[in-house]
């Protein structure tokens, strides 16, 4: 697709931008409110669009852009751009802003059919209570078993669980090919799509791919889909961070998007609250995070951000009580495939206000991490709770590697472990 053609106003406003040296160009996008990295000759075109962004208006507004001046003073040189408040759709923002632009991509998608999430009824505004984020079912051959999958999904909604994040980090979904993914989604989304909450990953180490899953998360009719950014090449600020993103969104324009902020894994760590801010102008469909972090300032500012308008997930599943007294209302995790009714039950005694039963709740929730945190020495994580999960009634068989399976031996202990803490009595 080739790039959008510039309207006059865009026209005039490159051409002043053109003129500027790095460093006024630095400090322009400085009085506009950026925080720009080094500029030099690669990544310059980048950021004249990003200056042009700040300065343009949508169609409806007849107000004439004037270019960032650079003065001294922040407040007395620029025409700040407006903030959009957010429509009225539980499913997207309209920007009254115009979105930033790569320039001249290598690639663009546009996908041949756009279809409206088949779970038409999903208000992200309103998500709460668990979601488990899934494993992949494997045979003992290392290949993905999808047969698994539907008794899988029945086992969940059993426990009370009725959303699920597929393909994410317990789903070992960077250890997926592309094809393997789209494969475990669709299943997902066959078995369980009516009948749950089906939340797709797509993010991966490639843009190209990411958006490829992204597209085909919404032909499918996933009610969402979630990303973490990539962890190798990573993006260097929160400007790259937001262009990223703003492409995955592109890829599925129906869809929304929760960003997964997993910063132990990922490496990247920039303000969640910064994030959302950016994303009511620059990324219209990013609609809520999945936050995975310790920072619970941070999370409760996030909650707050623009009057509270995006759900955030919590994804620290032995800080679930904590995140509830501090105003979070939905939660994501790996416990919760075998530990959903425990976790529940403390949803319910938090909002009955009974907070000595949920703290009873959530100890043994702890004690069982613990036992997890033990074997995930040997396993793993993931291969250290799938061996839980089949204590607990439901096998999805072993890692991929470069994770490991438990031995029969561990396996035994581990399982005499989790009685000796009374498991199998409250799980």
């Amino acid at each position: 697709m080739p790039p959008k053609k510039r309207t006059r106003k865009e026209a005039d406003l490159e051409g002043e931008y053109e003129s500027y040296t790095n460093e006024q160009l630095r400090d322009a996008l400085k009085n506009a409110g950026k925080n720009p990295g080094p500029i030099d000759a690669a990544n310059r075109k980048l950021y004249i669009n990003m200056l042009i962004k700040t300065q343009t208006t949508t169609e409806t507004d007849t107000t004439t852009p004037s270019p960032v001046v650079l003065l001294s003073s922040p407040e007395k040189g620029y025409k700040k751009s407006k903030i959009a408040s957010g429509s009225s759709s539980p499913l997207m923002r309209t920007p009254l802003v115009a979105t930033r632009k790569l320039p001249s991509p290598s690639f663009s998608y546009s996908p041949t059919l756009t279809a409206e999430p088949k779970q038409k009824g999903f208000d992200v505004t309103k998500i709460e209570g668990l979601t488990a984020a899934t494993f992949t079912p494997f045979a003992s051959d290392g290949e993905v078993n999808l047969r698994v999958i539907r008794g899988y999904a029945d086992f969940l909604l059993k426990q009370g669980v009725r959303s699920v994040f597929v393909n994410g980090t317990t789903g070992e979904g960077v250890s997926l090919t592309d094809e393997e993914r789209k494969l475990v989604a669709e299943e997902w989304l066959k078995v369980a799509g009516k009948r749950m909450t089906v939340i797709i990953h797509v993010g991966s180490m490639s843009l190209k791919s990411t958006c490829d899953l992204a597209m085909h998360a919404e032909q499918n009719g996933a009610a969402a889909i979630g990303a973490m950014p990539p962890s190798y090449i990573k993006p260097p600020s929160l400007d790259s961070l937001v262009l990223y993103l703003q492409k995955v969104g592109e890829a599925a324009p129906n869809t929304p998007l929760f960003y997964y902020h997993i910063p132990v894994l990922t490496g990247v760590k920039f303000s969640m609250e910064d994030l959302l801010k950016a994303a009511v102008t620059d990324i219209p469909t990013l609609r809520g995070l999945k936050y995975t972090d310790e920072d619970m300032m941070e999370f409760t500012r996030c909650l707050a951000c623009e009057k509270g308008s995006f759900p955030i997930m919590y994804g620290r599943d032995e800080q679930l009580l904590a995140s509830l007294a501090m105003g979070g209302s939905s939660a994501i995790g790996t416990t919760y495939n075998y530990c959903g009714l425990l976790n529940n039950r403390l949803l319910k005694y938090f909002k009955e206000g009974d907070l000595k039963s949920a703290l009873r709740e959530q100890r043994r929730s702890d004690d069982a991490i613990m036992i997890l945190r033990k074997y995930a020495s040997i396993a793993g994580v993931v291969g250290a709770a799938k061996a839980i999960l089949k204590a607990r009634g439901f096998d999805v068989g072993p890692p991929r590697l470069p994770l490991l399976p438990l031995s029969v031996e561990d396996y035994g202990s581990l399982v005499t472990d989790l009685k000796s803490i009374g498991f199998f009595d409250w799980a």
